[in-house]
């Protein structure tokens, strides 16, 4: 699962540190399985502003939501915000383990989720 590979430089090393060793395939397999269980999302779009790029979130999503859609990710952003350069942030609890860049070509639909500061 594409998933456990982007996980793997937040879990392995302090699963690395606790062992005092190099954890096994099974242990990796099992510590992936106990952060995933906890995990929730945000989704930042990126907006030009001038010669920069800054990110805004807009939307958030549960465990239970993102299992919805994990196998077909672009187009289920597609399909509901549009295209777009896209941030898709994963935390276990509040901690932040990863984040996974989606570039989606297409007609934006997420102009409205901007806060009113934001510049479209």
């Amino acid at each position: 699962m594409w998933v456990k590979k982007a996980f793997r430089d937040y879990y392995k090393p302090k699963l690395k540190r606790e062992l005092k060793r190099d954890p096994t395939p099974e242990e990796c397999d099992q510590r992936f399985e106990e952060i995933y269980q906890q995990i929730n999302l945000t989704l930042l779009v990126g907006v030009y502003e001038g010669v920069s790029i800054y990110f805004y979130e807009i939307a958030k999503f549960t465990l239970e939501e993102f299992n919805g859609f994990r196998d077909n990710c672009e187009e289920y952003l597609f399909e509901r915000f549009g295209g777009g350069n896209y941030k898709l942030n994963f935390y276990e609890g509040t901690s932040f383990i990863v984040t996974v860049n989606f570039k989606i070509k297409g007609e934006s639909k997420w102009e409205h989720l901007l806060p009113e500061n934001a510049k479209s």
